[in-house]
């Protein structure tokens, strides 16, 4: 067997990268559209600077040349799909479902734009569907019943953490239908009289409308257990800077910095694999949130939202709820970029082998997830209680105490102060009766 020499391999590599003209320092966009379709290119150079480390690299929807993977490894951080005149398109490699998913797991983050007038392509929607956002065909526009503008406001807000305030503009988009799955979560409602349909139908009927009032969206977003974004929106006039943020994992990200549990009584030994029963334990973490490119002490948003430790076997035996303590520095970065929770608990009087499973999901931000196994073991012959110890137990150890007392002066008073034994009786009676003849006789003449 030949190998070709290391030099040639980093000659060709090095030729490969220059051919794919890429900075692997900067942060790898690949924006995918249609000239015929996107007149919205000319809004490419002001959406993404947003950080002088973003290099965005532009691709039609007829090349064929380019790739989303290279060995295996992603080539871009994230891709934005923008609407397409056709629903088929040349470059499948870059709108082939299969690919996208595994893009997807792989971490990489996906945008998608729809609009009224033209669609995205059909291997990007069906990419959609698995993730439970269903875009309406294209043509498909929103209007309304009474007016002939839809106007958006801060009504048709979804209570998402993703955006703060919906843009009032005059809504010139399409609609999408939401799954039920947990990842996937509302951005902007559509208008309570709004209806998604083609306009160039005069007669609508149920089966000729995708979806009506706020049963249809005009942005969703979903999130996989990767912490991997996917984001989806009806118009170009929806991509709001917050929106691209969140998407490209510039806000709404948290970090654990750490994870510890010890006994209260040894909190120099972090982290044991083994426990007794009904010791207590001290349980602590290190929450983050990226800001603005920094990371700051994470603080949830409301007061009723709590971060849970759950220590479980099969079922948890214990679900308990984190304080927050107070901010705290990491070792990483030494000042203060974190909020540290704690929470103080005595473990149950049942050993097995359990689970400290700490899992915070929340829409609008990145998963925090750390499960620690430990042995929880029985006391031994030599750790339980004497029976001293146990105030319950006085009861007992009295009652047993006056059963030996008593059995004392029972057999005192059996041997020493009872009756007489009924030999010694017989023998007085005998000698009485001979002392009582013989009386007699000296008597008797």
């Amino acid at each position: 067997m030949h190998f070709a020499p290391i030099g040639l391999v980093l000659a060709l590599f090095t030729l490969l990268v220059s051919a794919l003209d890429v900075d692997w320092q900067k942060t790898q966009v690949l924006v995918v559209h249609d000239p015929d379709a996107s007149p919205e290119r000319d809004v490419l150079s002001t959406l993404f600077q947003l950080n002088e480390d973003y290099n965005v690299t532009l691709a039609e929807y007829s090349d064929l040349d380019n790739l989303l993977f290279l060995g295996g490894d992603n080539l871009y951080n994230h891709v934005v799909f923008l609407p397409s005149s056709k629903r088929a398109v040349a470059a499948k490699e870059l709108v082939n479902k299969h690919n996208l998913l595994e893009f997807f797991n792989n971490g990489g983050n996906v945008l998608a734009v729809g609009s009224s007038t033209n669609s995205l392509p059909d291997q990007v929607r069906l990419f959609l569907n698995e993730a439970g956002i269903f875009p309406a065909p294209k043509n498909f526009a929103v209007a309304s019943h009474f007016d002939k503008k839809v106007t958006l406001n801060s009504k048709n807000s979804a209570d998402s953490l993703i955006l703060s305030e919906v843009p009032e503009i005059d809504y010139d988009g399409t609609a999408a239908l939401l799954s039920n799955s947990e990842l996937v979560f509302p951005i902007i409602k559509a208008p309570k009289l709004s209806y998604c349909a083609n306009p160039k139908d005069k007669h609508l009927t149920s089966k000729k409308t995708w979806s009506v009032g706020e049963q249809g969206f005009l942005a969703a977003a979903f999130q996989g257990l990767n912490n991997a974004r996917g984001l989806w929106v009806g118009s170009i006039d929806l991509l709001a800077e917050e929106l691209v943020q969140w998407v490209f994992q510039q806000s709404g990200v948290l970090k654990l910095q750490f994870a510890h549990h010890y006994k209260t009584d040894e909190p120099n030994v972090s982290n044991n694999t083994l426990y007794r029963i009904k010791d207590e334990v001290y349980y602590t973490i290190g929450v983050s949130e990226l800001k603005n490119g920094k990371w700051v002490p994470f603080i949830p948003s409301r007061d009723d939202d709590v971060i849970q430790l759950s220590f479980k076997m099969l079922d948890p035996y214990q679900r308990l709820n984190l304080t927050l303590l107070g901010p705290g520095a990491s070792r990483e970065y030494g000042e203060n970029d974190l909020s540290i929770f704690y929470v103080e608990f005595k473990l149950p009087d049942h050993h097995g082998m359990f689970t400290f499973d700490l899992d915070y999901k929340r829409d609008g931000l990145s998963f925090v997830e750390n499960k620690q196994i430990v042995a929880v073991r029985h006391l031994a012959n030599d750790e339980f209680k004497r029976s001293w110890d146990i105030s319950n137990s006085w009861l007992y150890v009295a009652s047993a105490f006056f059963v030996v007392v008593a059995w004392f002066f029972f057999v005192v008073n059996f041997l020493f102060i009872g009756n007489e034994k009924p030999e010694l009786k017989t023998v007085k009676k005998t000698v009485k009766k001979s002392e009582e003849k013989a009386e007699k006789a000296e008597k008797s003449p």
